[in-house]
């Protein structure tokens, strides 16, 4: 593997660090809500070989946790409309790293509107990066279906706009 670091935009890098955090929340609700986001972007660059400027690694934590708490906030509507998509298993029984991506990706199809398109994609990466063999073929399936599931009540339904820093960071 070569020392050079690939050049990787900051919303990726945010994923990545959203679902760090989710991972790391699952496994250890006891620790505190605060993430070292920092700490947590030095072993994404150790996983992804990622290298980004200061200002990029402001932008990509900036998005990293607008993704986490908006999904910790709209967590039971997340895996509800996760569970309906799912066909012959539940959220609970996916993997952890499985389960955080897709809830990442639910979110910030559903409730950030990132395009559906740059959402599978980013997230079939971060399942080849993270997950099983498995993983991509299991999240491009179920986020391919909760694009036509309704959200229960229209108060969920709520849509976050986009901050202008966040376009053209996809």
């Amino acid at each position: 593997m070569s020392d050079k670091k690939k050049k990787i935009k900051p919303n990726t890098i945010g994923r990545a660090l959203a679902l760090q955090a989710l991972y790391q929340q699952e496994l250890n609700p006891q620790d505190s809500l605060e993430n070292d986001w920092r700490e947590l972007y030095d072993c994404c660059c150790e996983e992804t070989q990622a290298s980004l400027t200061d200002e990029e690694l402001g932008v990509a934590i900036k998005y990293a946790r607008r993704l986490f708490e908006g999904t910790t906030t709209r967590l039971r509507e997340i895996d509800d409309l996760l569970n309906k998509a799912l066909d012959k298993r539940t959220l609970k029984q996916t993997t952890v790293v499985d389960r955080n991506i897709l809830r990442v990706a639910a979110y910030e199809m559903r409730f950030v509107k990132t395009p559906k398109a740059i959402v599978i994609s980013e997230a079939i990466e971060l399942g080849k990066k993270f997950g099983e063999s498995s993983s991509q073929a299991f999240i491009n399936g179920v986020l391919d279906q909760i694009d036509g599931v309704p959200l229960d009540n229209s108060t969920f339904a709520v849509v976050e706009t986009s901050s202008p820093e966040d376009k053209g960071m996809v």
